[in-house]
């Protein structure tokens, strides 16, 4: 099976924009487009550092309506802000709409407590907000494969809740993470797992949770990864479900076509951007840096290493390369 390729495309931009992006996604062959799910993200100091982002939900039936072939997904839905139930009931509508293949539900606790704060909410600690996406999560699988759901969990309640008919299937519930709690959730339910910086590297906290996490990827390693993928292998075998039936992915935030003299300057620089030390990135799954020849070789050992089946990639210039000379003839 080759390797799936799914895009984030920027927020902010008109439909004539966002129609040339899916033109240019549909020609590079690119699998599916995803969407994070903020209110805003915080840039910068003033009064307008607060930049509004787009409903992941629209975006994505926009999409979906205007391809006949894209995936469509988020990474991930916030299931702290309401009712996950709501949430979930988006995913389902998609895929009676659409298909359930073309359909990726994915779903995470919050961490980001700018937002919270600005619905003039509190967000819960990390160990609630962990307990709770379990829950979400055991949800999702009810209503997704049993079409009803009745579940207590933590801090909502479904009382024989019935799902929209979905002939072509239900959606691939996605997870986001690297705890090992995260790790044994996803092996319980998750149909696939975006795997972040590993439980042993640095924690994040309230405080610069999105510098921490940049932190936190360029210091984890494959090796890293191996062992979080053999941890949600041992999951999903003790609760019974069958060899392969989590999917892994990574987000792969730093893609740097560049020569092969170049490639330690871009790294150097990569580290710089997160305040990480000088250090080579061959072996952080989360950068390819380097002529196309190697960034192949590199992904090619992490689909091999890891058991990928599939990488997440921001937006820009380096689609082409990843998708015109990288890609082709990974398996």
């Amino acid at each position: 099976m080759a390797v799936r390729c799914y895009v984030m495309p920027p927020f902010g931009t008109g439909s004539a924009a966002l129609w040339a992006a899916l033109r240019r996604y549909e020609s590079l062959g690119v699998d599916g487009v995803l969407f994070t799910d903020h209110l805003f993200v915080t840039a910068g100091d003033g009064p307008e550092r607060r930049v509004a982002h787009g409903d992941p939900f629209v975006l994505a039936a926009t999409v979906a309506a205007r391809s006949e072939r894209l995936e469509v997904g988020t990474i991930v839905a916030n299931t702290s802000l309401e009712h996950p139930a709501l949430v979930l009931r988006h995913f389902v509508e998609l895929a009676a709409l659409h298909g359930g293949r073309r359909v990726l539900a994915g779903i995470g606790a919050g961490w980001n407590v700018e937002e919270f704060e600005a619905l003039g909410m509190t967000m819960a600690r990390h160990g609630l907000r962990a307990r709770r996406l379990s829950d979400v999560a055991r949800l999702a699988r009810q209503l997704f494969d049993e079409g009803r759901a009745t579940l207590v969990g933590e801090g909502f309640s479904t009382y024989d809740l019935p799902a929209a008919a979905m002939p072509g299937g239900p959606p691939r519930l996605l997870l986001g993470g690297g705890s090992d709690f995260l790790l044994e959730v996803a092996g319980r339910y998750a149909d696939q797992l975006d795997l972040n910086g590993a439980s042993n590297r640095l924690p994040l906290g309230r405080d610069e949770p999105r510098r921490l996490d940049g932190l936190r990827r360029a210091t984890t390693t494959v090796e890293d990864l191996v062992a979080s993928s053999a941890k949600v292998a041992a999951a999903a075998r003790d609760a019974g479900r069958p060899p392969g039936s989590v999917e892994l992915s990574v987000l792969v935030g730093w893609v740097e076509p560049c020569s092969a003299a170049e490639v330690g300057s871009r790294e150097e620089a990569i580290a710089r951007l997160v305040g990480a030390p000088p250090l080579p990135l061959a072996e952080c799954p989360y950068a390819l840096v380097g002529p196309p020849e190697r960034m192949r070789a590199l992904l090619a050992e992490r689909v091999e290493r890891i058991g990928l089946s599939a990488i997440v990639v921001p937006d820009g210039p380096h689609l082409e390369t990843l998708c015109g000379e990288v890609l082709p003839g990974l398996v």
